[in-house]
């Protein structure tokens, strides 16, 4: 009896348009063959694998048994792996990259990115993503070891020497707490009274030098994720920042509070996509990149 490793994907296909077709005379309309060779195709078929696939019985439809059931599920399986190794392989010859690794600014919206990634999926679905989030100067750092091909980040923590850099639509930064904190109370605060509550920032760490950006109050927790920073915030601990984008719906449902401070009032974060200019994305590189920019004003540095 012959291994199930040494079956071949044309006996796998008959089985599986017999399977669909529900007669042997159906599958062999379709393959343009004799409905002997399709049944012989079969037989030899559970002759390798040691069942039947199909009930012999009195009806004329060509009926699974319950190992043939477990054995088209199986074959549906293989078929698609083999297709989608076959598309890979010509998106390879065609120019298509192995794969597109691309980092991410924590501070980057997220319905943007899904918009852009989903959008990539349907133009080139054999193209796999490697996606990372980081924050701050990690981006560079990642783009420039080349640990990603493709960088969303901030044109304030990046140097340009080196890189091809498009600004993108930025993204706007508010201060927020959670509505009972004495910052939100009573509406506009007074002047300086930041000082005087426990700020959250965003920190860079890298070794032994750390970096604060936006600090103003005198006691501050240093956080490494804007993840933490959120889930604080809205557990009423400190006051701090944010994305717009990402505590919307918290503003809206009244968790957060858009705090008015004379000393911060937030602004804009810019965004920029970027690639080192010695190692130019590819084909589906730059049609993401393409993406990205479409509904922006474009500023190549």
């Amino acid at each position: 009896m012959s291994k199930p490793e040494s079956l071949s994907l044309d006996q796998l296909q008959v089985l599986l348009l017999v399977a669909e077709a529900g007669s042997f005379a159906g599958a062999a309309r379709r393959l343009k063959r004799a409905t002997s060779a399709v049944s012989y195709a079969i037989d030899t078929l559970e002759s390798q694998l040691g069942v039947a696939l199909f009930d012999r019985g009195t009806t004329r439809r060509a009926k699974l048994s319950q190992a043939g059931e477990a054995v088209v599920a199986e074959a549906k399986s293989v078929a698609y792996s083999a297709q989608m190794l076959r598309a890979r392989v010509k998106g390879l010859r065609e120019g298509l990259e192995p794969e597109v690794s691309v980092v991410v600014d924590a501070m980057f919206p997220r319905d943007r990115l899904v918009t852009t990634l989903r959008n990539f999926h349907v133009k080139f679905p054999t193209v796999p993503v490697r996606l990372m989030s980081e924050a701050l100067g990690q981006i560079e750092r990642s783009l420039r070891s080349g640990t990603a091909d493709i960088a969303i980040g901030s044109s304030a923590h990046m140097r340009d020497q080196g890189l091809r850099c498009i600004q993108l639509a930025g993204v706007l930064l508010i201060p927020v707490a959670a509505p009972g904190h004495p910052l939100a109370l009573g509406g506009r605060a007074k002047l300086g009274a930041t000082r005087e509550h426990l700020q959250l920032v965003l920190t860079e760490q890298s070794g032994t030098d750390t970096q604060d950006y936006g600090v103003v109050s005198a006691n501050v927790w240093r956080l490494g994720d804007l993840t933490s920073k959120h889930a604080l915030l809205l557990a009423g601990i400190g006051w701090g920042s944010m994305p717009e984008p990402m505590v919307r719906a918290d503003l809206q449902a009244g968790r957060l509070t858009h705090l008015q401070l004379p000393e911060f009032r937030g602004g804009e974060y810019p965004l920029q996509v970027a690639y080192r200019n010695e190692s130019p994305p590819g084909r589906a590189g730059q049609w993401l990149i393409e993406c990205l920019i479409n509904r922006d004003d474009r500023v190549e540095r």
